[in-house]
């Protein structure tokens, strides 16, 4: 069996607590597993507003799992998808490795871009507290000399 990286997402209702979101999750984490296939990541982007309602609801949990599994697991895995009721929305997708290094590409850019803001917001503010600092020592320096 040929293995292949794929991208599954799944929306989760958005008024489910912490507890149960995380529940689900490592019940099809540990799925993945029990299918023998490999999960890298899971990335939890969070509660969002979404374009139309689902189901009567505004609100969604998008989780994605990136995984490498051959094609047989995928569909076992989308037939759970589709039977269990706390998903209201799910897509899998194939990831070419072009695809995945343009994604690398992608994190490492945004990596550095976070990075440099950081720098940035710590120059700035190593650049405003000087001037209060050079505003406070010649204060200090004139009432200490005994000229005057």
């Amino acid at each position: 069996m040929i293995k292949k990286d794929y991208e599954s997402y799944i929306i989760l209702d958005g008024n489910f607590e912490d507890a149960q979101i995380e529940e689900i999750i490592k019940k099809y984490e540990a799925l993945f597993k029990k299918l023998n296939a490999e999960v890298n990541e899971i990335e939890r982007i969070g509660r969002r507003r979404m374009a139309y309602p689902i189901n009567k609801k505004q609100n969604g949990f998008y989780v994605c799992f990136n995984i490498v599994a051959p094609a047989e697991v995928i569909a076992k895995v989308e037939r759970a998808y589709r039977l269990d009721e706390n998903i209201m929305r799910y897509l899998t997708i194939y990831m070419s490795k072009k695809e995945l290094e343009a994604k690398s590409k992608h994190l490492k850019r945004k990596v550095m871009m976070a990075e440099a803001a950081k720098i940035e917001a710590e120059k700035t503010e190593a650049e405003k507290s000087e001037p209060e600092n050079m505003e406070s020592e010649p204060e200090t320096s004139a009432e200490l000399s005994p000229g005057e």
